[in-house]
């Protein structure tokens, strides 16, 4: 600016001239820094793409990320199996996994809430896998699943944040992204959601750490197992559903059908020809149609009657006070043999026992009433009979307890009911019969809801049918079923005995084939695989001949009768006890894992 006052010195041209172009310089400077464009992240898997890509699809910024971590949960899993999931290793493994998670969902959209999930799951494996032992039986076997399978839960459930993330940002999905979104939620609908709801959840052992992947895989595929054992799946109920809807069939009844079909399904062996192995399944089916018509389970010739209230159980039972820690390395460990016997059964209890640490097995002392004997007679109607197991060697280390108990000369009684008439009965008349006298259960027979059942019929054909035409040949059948529930076995028959039969006349008819001690005998030596409870195999058949008053019956007489069988049996129950841990003081400082 110019000083107007008289006087005042004008500037020189080339000042001027340097004035001009340090403001110009100026303007310059500030025009650039206003206009530069923000710089931005080195690394963005979110940001939209700035240059036109090629008309391939390509992989959506994070997603692989998303499938990284599945194939990390899946390599864990494998893992902790080879590692027999010890406590030890399977928190090291689970903060790996953790750490990589962690790492993995910072660079994600709405990363905060995905890192408390990680979070939560590694809290919830510390906790998992050095508390086990303070939960109740039924939810140690949620916690164990949820303990196996958890990082995997958690790297779907992150996928499916990210496919949300990934739409909702306006990128586009592969093919293989939507196949896998497709399966995971399918997964999830039909094989836990719907099984969940309407069946319900299917209790398990007591299993070492070693064990944890089978409970889990069992506990988590229930349906899939369920299948052998022909229950229904979870599409079995999404079809029924609709059906019932639809008025075209009733729900129980659409349901029992698809049971029928899987059961025959897997009856039949798949590498027969197309044309007979379609045959036979439609046999099949309809032979099992009509023994449930009849009232009867499937392949199963026997039921138990809830109408015998004296029932005969026994059980080991571990109190709220079982030493689980200890620094005493031969420590006694107490448990109680609970006999519940109403009929006043004589038999006798040969208990055992033993420690296990992978494959490693410890046998142990037993102990009753303080006195060092395995044996033990029961006579009485009720009892709790102290018994104690101790190492014979020294332990160190984490252990399952394994009680054995086999209960030798147990007794148990079936009954069998049925009518008596000449092929020359009308049609009437064996209608009112079989509405009177055979209802339900009462066309098999039955016995009490003890460990083993005796299951027998007799009569016309297969003999599954209540009216026995005297005037036809007579067929015999046994078998015994295990009804002890999980953990139990039938080991073997001491002596059966179908006295109702015998004492009723009725003898074995000698000029047919058959077993000649298919009526009375000694001793069956027995597998689960012949005792199983949805269809126990055949032990003994034969031909019968009937007493002489059965064979006068003519035209519209019928004679109506029950039959008794009595049979002595063994069975053996077991008891698992899980994360016994001993630390011995000279060894360690602390419970050794």
């Amino acid at each position: 600016m110019v000083d107007d006052k008289p006087g005042a010195k004008e500037p020189k041209k080339e000042d001027t001239k340097i004035l001009e172009k340090f403001f110009a310089g100026l303007k310059r400077e500030k025009g650039e820094q206003r206009e530069k464009p923000k710089q931005e992240p080195l690394f963005n898997p979110y940001r939209a793409p700035t240059e036109p890509r090629s008309s391939s699809p390509g992989v959506p910024a994070g997603i692989g990320l998303y499938l990284l971590l599945i194939v990390a949960s899946i390599f864990g899993l494998i893992l902790n199996k080879a590692w027999g999931f010890s406590p030890a290793g399977s928190f090291f493994i689970s903060f790996i996994l953790g750490v990589f998670f962690f790492i993995g969902v910072h660079f994600t959209p709405e990363h905060d809430l995905k890192r408390v999930l990680v979070i939560g799951v590694l809290v919830f494996e510390a906790a998992a896998v050095w508390s086990l032992n303070f939960y109740p039986d039924s939810i140690r076997e949620w916690v164990i699943t949820f303990h196996v399978f958890i990082w995997i839960a958690l790297a779907l459930v992150l996928f499916l944040m990210g496919v949300f993330d990934s739409l909702g940002a306006g990128q586009e999905l592969p093919w293989w992204a939507w196949l896998l979104t497709v399966g995971v939620i399918g997964f999830i609908l039909i094989y836990i959601v719907f099984p969940f709801m309407a069946q319900g959840v299917l209790a398990n052992q007591d299993k070492s750490h070693a064990e944890y992947f089978g409970v889990a895989k069992d506990k988590l595929f229930s349906v899939a197992k369920n299948f052998q054992e022909t229950t229904n799946s979870g599409t079995d109920f999404i079809v029924c559903t609709f059906s019932a809807t639809s008025a075209t069939m009733q729900y129980d009844t659409c349901l029992e059908e698809k049971k029928i079909t899987r059961y025959c399904s897997y009856q039949i062996e798949t590498t027969k020809a197309a044309l007979e192995k379609n045959k036979e399944q439609k046999e099949c089916e309809d032979e099992q149609k009509r023994l449930i018509e009849q009232g009867q389970r499937p392949g199963v010739a026997g039921s138990i009657s809830t109408a015998i209230k004296e029932v005969t159980k026994v059980d080991l039972k571990v109190d709220d006070y079982f030493p689980k820690k200890t620094t005493d390395a031969q420590k006694l460990y107490p448990i109680a043999l609970s006999v519940q016997n109403p009929r006043k059964q004589i038999f006798t209890a040969s208990v055992s026992c033993v420690f296990k640490k992978s494959k490693e097995e410890i046998p142990g002392k037993i102990f009753i009433y303080g006195e060092e004997r395995n044996e033990v007679q029961i006579s009485g109607t009720d009892s709790e009979i102290p018994i104690s197991c101790q190492p014979t060697t020294a332990l160190n280390g984490r252990y399952t307890l394994e009680y054995s108990a086999v209960l030798s000369g147990m007794q148990t009684f079936s009954f069998l009911k049925r009518a008596f008439v000449s092929k020359e009965v009308d049609a009437a008349t064996r209608e009112q019969i079989e509405t009177d006298n055979f209802k339900g259960k009462e066309r098999a027979s039955q016995g009490p809801a003890e460990f083993a059942l005796l299951n027998f019929k007799f009569g016309t054909g297969e003999g599954t049918e209540p009216l026995v035409l005297v005037d036809e040949p007579v067929t015999f059948s046994f078998s015994v079923a295990d009804v002890g529930g999980t953990g139990g076995e039938v080991l073997k028959v001491n002596s059966y005995d179908f006295e109702g039969l015998i004492y009723g006349g009725f003898s074995i008819d000698g000029t047919k084939i058959g077993d000649t001690d298919c009526l009375q005998g000694g001793e069956i030596v027995l597998s689960s695989a012949l005792t199983k409870k949805r269809e126990p195999s055949e032990l003994k058949r034969c031909f019968l001949t009937l007493p002489p008053d059965l064979k006068g019956l003519t035209e519209n007489d019928f004679e109506v009768e029950t039959f008794v069988a009595k049979m002595n049996y063994d069975y053996k129950i077991v008891k698992s006890i899980p994360n016994i841990e001993v630390a011995p003081l000279s060894a360690a400082p602390e419970l050794v894992s």
